[in-house]
């Protein structure tokens, strides 16, 4: 039975000098040979969006760089949070350029690649109306993402929150606007962009959220190794810091826990120079 994570932790294998076999487009298993087919998001800023009718942001970026070291063609599918995993699992799609948050039930069902990232969700309120901590906004109306892990940490940390659900940031942004409802919760990049671009908005709690991966249908190993030696290539030599710098707000660091599963692994310019 195939793990959702790769056999060994990354840790281990960078560190024991260990690596996947150099991969080739021909041996890595795709819905079409020499193609990745990816899922992305057109409005969730700056993670995965379309500008200039075009997919772009830093997993896009980040996926980009995954397909040139394994020698394949990127094809982007738009499609909603919900409907990405099975989409992967029924091998109509590859992966996803998706900030996806592993969880024991998403493990179920589908293989992730080792870390990309540690999520943090934020609060999103109206300045005229802040909502400051969402464990005491009991009676209080927040939209999230429909599909998202966010959703039942959300139900743990305050069980007395009524949760609307949107089918994306878009939408969500727009009924928080239109104050149909108090709040919005969503990762920490993308409040960053909601409050920079719509000025009646604040971001204020933060709450830690988990491991974010990239996920793989369970029966193509061959493509999770190939992925994961990518991965593991853009951590050292320093791609990931600087797409991480790239697109997100200079207040948002690389999350400590990435260096600890990356041992060697390139940070910022800016971080290094301090």
């Amino acid at each position: 039975m195939n793990r959702p994570l790769s056999p060994w932790p990354i840790a281990f294998v960078l560190a024991m000098g260990l690596h996947w076999p150099a991969a080739r487009a021909a041996d890595v298993e795709t819905g079409t040979p020499g193609e990745l087919r990816v899922a992305y998001r057109t409005d969730d800023k700056p993670v995965s969006f379309l500008q200039d009718g075009k997919p772009t942001g830093f997993l896009v970026e980040f996926v980009n760089e995954i397909a040139r070291r394994t020698g394949l063609h990127v094809t982007y599918v738009s499609t909603t949070f919900a409907a990405m995993l099975p989409a992967v699992q029924n091998h109509q799609l590859d992966t996803a350029a998706f900030g996806v948050l592993v969880t024991p039930k998403r493990a179920e069902v589908a293989s992730f690649t080792t870390a990309t990232g540690y999520g943090q969700a934020r609060l999103v309120s109206r300045k005229d109306a802040p909502v400051e901590a969402i464990e005491r906004a009991g009676g209080k109306t927040v939209a999230v993402t429909t599909g998202s892990a966010l959703i039942p940490l959300l139900k743990t940390i305050a069980p007395t929150v009524t949760i609307k659900e949107f089918p994306n940031i878009a939408s969500s942004a727009n009924a928080l606007i239109a104050r149909q409802v108090d709040g919005l919760f969503t990762g920490i990049a993308t409040a960053a962009h909601l409050v920079e671009q719509h000025p009646e908005l604040t971001a204020t709690q933060t709450v830690e959220s988990g491991m974010n991966a990239l996920p793989v249908a369970k029966d193509r190993p061959r493509l999770l190794a190939a992925m994961n030696q990518a991965i593991a290539g853009m951590m050292k030599d320093g791609t990931y810091a600087r797409l991480f710098t790239k697109w997100n707000e200079p207040t948002i660091g690389i999350p400590e826990r990435m260096f600890h599963d990356y041992p060697g692994m390139a940070r910022p310019a800016a971080a290094a120079a301090r």
